[in-house]
């Protein structure tokens, strides 16, 4: 399906967000001059198929200079939107039908996308960036719709260069197959299955909705998480997450530590997402993870949560290479301190970065081998209950025969 017209509309949103960010400067002031917006329509049928319209207004008086549609349809070519398309058909999931024009009585020049398809046009309105950054969940018949609280940080400038703007207004409203049983933060409730979210960037509070849907048919997905962890010598440890998703690929699994979010990775083809969680302090954790499929209307969420408690060593010094750069001088270690003291200590010395054949002992006799070559020792803690901790020292150049 060709939805390069609807992708430029989510580079809009994209570019609206960041001159949400940057237009704060001007809230501040008395008079607010003007305000452009950005409206989606979205209705849903039970099959999950989508027809939506996208519309950006700008006021007139934004706009110097540009007093003819022609004008205003030269500003939207010089930033790459498209000209005016026929119209899809009825069923078509082909690139939308777009137009550009004005709004004599409201005072604004406009531009109009239209189109139908499936679920994937409604992920329009999902971008991380957009003013208008809709996410979905959806548990069995139950759908749940975020429009996070708006970033606000920034500079002045916007993408158009449109002097004396104050607001951008984006506005979703989404009619689903199902009843609306709750709306927070702001959302409203248009009627009993329209929801509206309407935002600028001054939004302070997260707004959500709650629909309940008729009957659908989906794909079930499980999740099976596994945890290893591996020792960091301050104290800590990287732990490995792989998630495995059996149902589809297609989609990404987002890990957590209790309530905390550490980051999302997307599936591959194999069904497995992977995350390496750093620097884990000791203790017990309760890692979960949630797997979110991209046609979240049609496969089902999963997700799978384990408990995971370890202890490692400490050391206050990281240890290092006692003993002259020189051939033929004893070499040992300092600071190897680690608390708890360990059960066993094993030792590798290296060089050039490999392993010297029979040389595991603490000491070791630099050979004529070693002369201009970088010498260290891997060295490996034991003790039952806590990670096992295996590092490297920095190395020492031998420099003297």
């Amino acid at each position: 399906m060709d939805l390069d017209t609807l992708s430029r509309i989510a580079q809009l949103r994209e570019e609206v967000s960041k001159s949400m960010k940057k237009l704060l400067v001007f809230t501040s002031v008395a008079l607010l001059l003007s305000g452009c917006s950005l409206n989606s329509t979205y209705t849903i049928a039970g099959a999950g198929n989508v027809e939506a319209t996208i519309s950006f207004a700008v006021p007139k008086s934004t706009l110097r200079g540009v007093s003819t549609v022609e004008q205003w349809s030269q500003i939207l070519q010089s930033n790459n939107f498209p000209s005016p398309t026929l119209a899809p058909s009825p069923g078509s999931s082909a690139s939308p039908s777009c137009e550009y024009g004005e709004d004599v009585e409201l005072g604004q020049w406009n531009y109009i996308c239209s189109a139908v398809g499936d679920i994937s046009l409604l992920n329009e309105s999902s971008s991380s960036d957009s003013p208008a950054s809709l996410r979905y969940t959806r548990d069995g018949k139950t759908l749940h719709i975020i429009q996070p609280a708006s970033d606000t940080s920034g500079g002045s400038d916007n993408p158009f260069s449109l002097s004396g703007v104050s607001l951008f207004y984006a506005t979703s409203t989404l009619t689903f197959p199902g009843q609306v049983t709750e709306v927070t933060g702001g959302a409203e409730q248009v009627d009993d299955h329209t929801v509206s979210f309407e935002v600028d960037q001054n939004q302070q509070t997260e707004m959500t909705a709650t629909i309940e849907l008729d009957e659908l048919t989906s794909t079930v997905t499980s999740l099976d998480l596994a945890t290893k962890a591996s020792a960091l010598a301050a104290g800590s440890a990287d732990v490995e997450l792989t998630a495995s998703v059996i149902g589809s690929s297609d989609g990404q699994v987002t890990f957590f530590d209790g309530d905390v979010s550490l980051g999302s990775v997307d599936v591959n083809e194999q069904g497995v997402a992977k995350y390496i969680a750093g620097i884990q302090p000791d203790g017990t954790h309760q890692y979960r993870a949630e797997f979110q499929p991209r046609d979240w209307w049609n496969v089902d969420t999963s997700q799978d949560q384990t408990t995971l408690t370890f202890k490692t060593f400490k050391m206050t010094n990281y240890p290092s290479i006692s003993g002259s750069k020189k051939v033929g001088a004893s070499l040992g270690l300092a600071n190897l301190n680690p608390r708890p003291a360990a059960s066993r200590i094993s030792y590798q010395w290296l060089r050039n970065g490999k392993a010297i054949s029979g040389k595991t002992s603490k000491d070791y006799k630099v050979a004529a081998a070693d002369y201009n070559k970088n010498i260290s020792v891997r060295i490996t803690l034991v003790k039952p209950g806590y990670l096992a901790n295996t590092f490297e020292t920095s190395a020492i150049r031998i420099n003297k025969r």
